[in-house]
């Protein structure tokens, strides 16, 4: 049995969303597992997520696969050790976790994980825009889901094949209103559910009943392009979660429109966060265009029932649901200042009713 790291024993994390996450993969095991465990800083051994289902398979295009996970791992022997950056064991600078599994023959495999921990944002803007500096993924960004890489030669990060579910690498910090400006290439357009793009990420939820892996993903404002039907976006609070607070508000049906593999292109992403209420709008068009005026896709929370939970605050990162590799470059987050006519609710009729629970139409 071995234990294999997404990012090795060398680790660093800032404060970029309310979890730290260590991800990898146990390899050669014997299911089901005894059990699977990680200190942090020698605190007592809490229990690790470990994906003992496996993926028999499942089209992940329509459809997802009947785990505790939900759309968190994909394969079997896929680990998540997961723990509050402000858990009362963690400090400033130099941390260890370390992690112990033991699977159904009773053949152990252990591993320690040196991090360093920033507990600062980074600062706006946040300026990614010229790559040649950063030695590694984890100088830029926390990867939530999946693996993503520098490529430093192509001035570009890039999600490493096998793209996972939900893959999300967040580079940004926790702010309100904001806007992010980046060029996307994809290396194909008919293999993934969603072509990217990015999503400003606030968080995920424990689930209901809890699993030992948090599942329900919430977001401010989503940038979501599909090969099937065209653009959409989201913003949600517990998605998948089965939380009776779940809810959803997504654009439906997608506006259409048409990419191309290896073609750069441009988008502009934006969330505006007012009073307890949030609006996300974006576009996308050819990197050798100029750039239109009217928004793709623009949905608010205008219509949320007042007592479903809301967001504080969103991280920008890059996001993109299985297929090939995506590459994102010259990517630039700011804070905004909203104008009136940028405030959710701006125009009440155009504001779309919220979908509750589980309830969705179609495949998203």
């Amino acid at each position: 049995m071995r234990l294999r790291l997404d990012y090795g024993t060398r680790q660093r994390f800032r404060a970029r969303t309310a979890d730290i996450t260590i991800r990898g993969m146990i390899e050669d095991a014997r299911y089901p597992l005894r059990s699977a465990t990680f200190s942090l800083n020698d605190s007592p051994d809490r229990p690790l997520y470990v994906e003992q289902v496996p993926d028999e398979g499942v089209d992940w295009t329509t459809g997802y696969k009947d785990t505790p996970a939900e759309l968190r791992c994909r394969h079997q022997g896929e680990l998540c050790v997961e723990f509050a950056g402000n858990d009362k064991e963690i400090r400033a600078g130099g941390n260890r976790v370390s992690i112990a599994v033991v699977d159904a023959g009773n053949e152990r495999v252990g591993v320690d994980i040196d991090f360093d921990w920033d507990p600062t944002p980074a600062q706006f803007p946040i300026d990614l825009r010229d790559l040649s500096g950063y030695a590694s993924a984890q100088e830029i960004g926390q990867a939530v889901n999946g693996v993503f890489d520098v490529d430093r030669a192509a001035n570009v990060i890039r999600s490493r094949a096998p793209v996972a579910p939900d893959a999300l690498f967040l580079v940004g910090a926790p702010s309100g209103s904001q806007e992010a400006t980046y060029g996307i290439r994809f290396l194909d357009t008919k293999a993934a559910k969603w072509l990217g793009c990015s999503d400003f990420f606030a968080g995920m939820t424990e689930g209901r009943p809890p699993r030992g892996i948090r599942v329900g993903w919430s977001s401010a404002g989503m940038a979501a392009l599909s090969p099937a039907d065209g653009a959409r976006s989201f913003i949600a609070w517990g998605d998948h979660s089965a939380d009776e607070r779940e809810w959803a508000i997504a654009t439906h049906p997608a506006v259409p429109v048409a990419v191309r593999a290896h073609t750069l292109y441009r988008v502009r992403h934006r969330i505006s966060m007012h009073q307890g209420e949030h609006r996300v709008r974006w576009r996308i068009w050819p990197a050798d265009t100029d750039e239109p005026t009217a928004w793709l896709c623009d949905e608010d929370t205008a219509k949320l029932p007042s007592h479903l939970p809301r967001h504080p605050s969103a991280t920008f990162g890059l996001f993109q649901h299985f297929g090939l590799p995506i590459e994102w470059s010259d990517i630039l987050v700011r804070r905004v200042n909203d104008e009136p006519d940028d405030l959710p609710g701006r125009a009440p009729s155009a504001s779309r009713e919220p979908f509750l629970g589980r309830s969705r139409p179609g495949a998203f």
